[in-house]
């Protein structure tokens, strides 16, 4: 990883390590001055509170992560079922990458149940577009809202089950549970019962 150039990234990239490998609630701002170089004074002038700090880290994550999906669907333009399955085999290539402890945002609102909080609005806004994402994938494919419901949960299942379960748990059931409901809702439109 390359060394950031400002001392905003600095501080950034040292919370969301933080933040991701040992909990948001658990890491203090003293900690990352200390682990980014920076003066605490410093800090304070990119990030005035550390709920500042929460919701900058989320932000970046979610750029990440949209970039990440638009890039999955691109490579498989103009063929929404390739474009689920496609999103099905990234997921799982992500959750076997080494460090792997979760999902960002599910993990933000496991830590903040407050609907007022920066992290918990971050986390219900990021899912909320991705179902509506899924939800436009599955009407191209010929499917309804429903499927992009039940992909939404397998997904998340799988998420959440690796940092406990491995990679070879449940979560390793992601790819097939999801073309068996994808083919089946598919299939149910193209010969819907009499």
């Amino acid at each position: 990883m390359s060394r950031p150039r400002s001392a905003r990234d600095r501080i950034l990239q040292v919370a969301a390590d933080l933040f991701y490998r040992e909990g948001i609630r658990a890491v203090g701002v003293d900690t990352i001055v200390e682990r980014s170089g920076v003066g605490k004074a410093t800090l304070y002038r990119h990030f005035p509170t550390k709920d500042d700090l929460i919701a900058a880290y989320l932000e970046e994550y979610d750029n990440r992560h949209w970039k990440w999906f638009d890039e999955v669907i691109a490579s498989h333009d103009g063929a929404p079922r390739d474009q689920l399955l496609g999103l099905m085999d990234a997921t799982v290539k992500i959750m076997t990458e080494p460090g792997y402890r979760g999902c960002a945002m599910l993990n933000a609102l496991a830590e903040f149940s407050e609907p007022g909080h920066p992290a918990y609005r971050a986390a219900a806004q990021y899912k909320h577009a991705l179902r509506l994402r899924l939800a436009e994938i599955c009407r191209k494919a010929g499917a309804d809202e429903e499927l992009a419901d039940e992909l939404m949960l397998i997904v998340n299942g799988a998420l959440v089950s690796v940092p406990l379960l491995g990679a070879a748990g449940p979560a390793a059931h992601l790819k097939k549970l999801a073309a068996q409901l994808i083919d089946a809702h598919l299939d149910s439109q193209k010969h819907p019962s009499e």
